[in-house]
């Protein structure tokens, strides 16, 4: 079967993780990706030791999940030589996007002005930090600092007097992930119509501020944040522990509907008519709001988890098990979803590795193929080409390039 993006040729110059796993899930739509990288390589290669995971040639799993299904190859982009490798590669590239920061783009000669000139079919993506304009545009930017810290979730997201949230891995980088690849095929269609190229710019902060925006928005008319525990969305929009010390999730939003058949799931239709509770307005008083939620947290604590799915999937209500990140690789539905893929290392080991989320009828998750090793595919690249061997070599030799083998 055709993938939706055959033909397409894609060259990435990227690193650490917002920008690698746009040219992962362009490449598992089926384009061509190849990876570029400095002779130091790509320093999310040796991310693992962060977090207590592998880092060898043989096992690299964070290193895999961003980077699966591409080529290699190792450019010295501060030689003219390599730079003019990565002019030969973009002549039939229908794309190239970057992180690399704008005032080493200037240096190498790399900006958007410098290759639309030279290349106008080329659509050209870029992901910032905090985006091109103000002064703060020129700090470094990364997931953490620009997407969680600036777009208000560290601050805001932990419970009123819990302090900052423990800021997520790379969450803002997959979400401006998905916020590029959109731009990157929308410019692929006016590519395809027109022959020209497009300049596709997101950033770490946008994309916060567009996550963020249901939140954002109310803030401005007296909403407030970080939440007490007590005063969630409503009492039954919210989560509470079980009596084996599992959590589960309610997100019961017709209110004025579902009251009473949850009043029935916890057997205590004597609050149906309470008028207290039985609607949001009332329920979302605050000393109201406390005290549904002390009540409805001895209730469930009552009653193990897998009781309380039942009753809840018995009366079709909206909820959902409240699960941690390392049961993920274990869920059922995960898998039969397609939303995982097992992949063996050349150690021998094997690990789940979440899919690109987006499917397809004749374009199921791709198999998952090892990212390259750094340079690994070089000399075929540069074959591809049209470069002979002894130019190959003497690129090599130069040091405008290098090779595996």
């Amino acid at each position: 079967m055709k993938k939706v993006l055959e033909g397409v040729r894609v060259i990435e110059l990227s690193t650490y993780a917002a920008a690698p796993m746009v040219g992962r899930v362009l490449a598992d739509f089926g384009a061509d990706v190849i990876k570029v990288e400095a002779p130091s390589g790509d320093p999310f290669r040796n991310f693992g030791l962060s977090v207590n995971a592998p880092v060898s040639e043989e096992e690299n799993p964070c290193f895999q999940l961003e980077n699966a299904n591409k080529r290699g190859i190792v450019l010295n982009l501060k030689s003219q030589e390599g730079k003019e490798i990565l002019y030969d590669l973009l002549k039939d590239a229908n794309i190239f996007f970057t992180n690399t920061r704008i005032e080493a783009l200037r240096k190498l000669g790399l900006t958007y002005e410098d290759l639309s000139s030279r290349f106008p079919h080329l659509i050209y993506g870029h992901i910032s930090g905090y985006g091109f304009k103000g002064e703060d545009s020129k700090l470094p930017g990364y997931d953490i600092t620009a997407f969680w810290a600036r777009g208000g979730g560290l601050a805001d997201l932990a419970t009123e007097g819990n302090g900052p949230l423990s800021a997520p891995y790379a969450v803002g980088d997959h979400c401006t992930t998905l916020a590029l690849c959109s731009g990157l095929l929308g410019a692929l269609y006016k590519q395809t119509r027109t022959g020209q190229g497009d300049f596709v710019l997101v950033s770490l902060y946008g994309v916060a501020c567009f996550v963020n925006s249901l939140m954002i928005t109310p803030t401005q008319y007296g909403d407030v944040w970080p939440k007490s525990k007590y005063l969630p969305l409503t009492p039954i929009s919210n989560t509470y522990v079980c009596k084996d010390g599992e959590m589960i999730t309610l997100t019961i939003l017709d209110y004025q509907r579902d009251w009473g058949k949850f009043c029935k799931v916890i057997d205590r239709e004597d609050l149906i008519p309470e008028e207290r509770f039985n609607n949001p307005t009332s329920a979302k008083q605050p000393e109201n709001s406390r005290e549904l939620v002390i009540l409805l947290g001895e209730i469930f604590a009552t009653k193990n988890r897998e009781e309380w799915v039942a009753l809840l999937k018995e009366y079709d209500l909206p909820f959902s098990i409240t699960q941690h990140l390392k049961e993920i690789p274990h869920d059922l539905l995960a898998w039969e979803n397609g939303y995982l893929s097992s992949f063996t290392y050349d150690s021998g080991n094997t690990s789940a590795i979440p899919n690109t989320p987006v499917q397809f009828k004749e374009n199921t998750a791709s198999p998952c193929l090892r990212a390259p090793l750094l340079g690994e595919h070089t000399r075929q690249v540069l074959a591809e080409l049209g470069y002979s061997p002894e130019r190959i070599q003497n690129c090599i030799d130069a040091k405008a390039v290098c090779s595996r083998s």
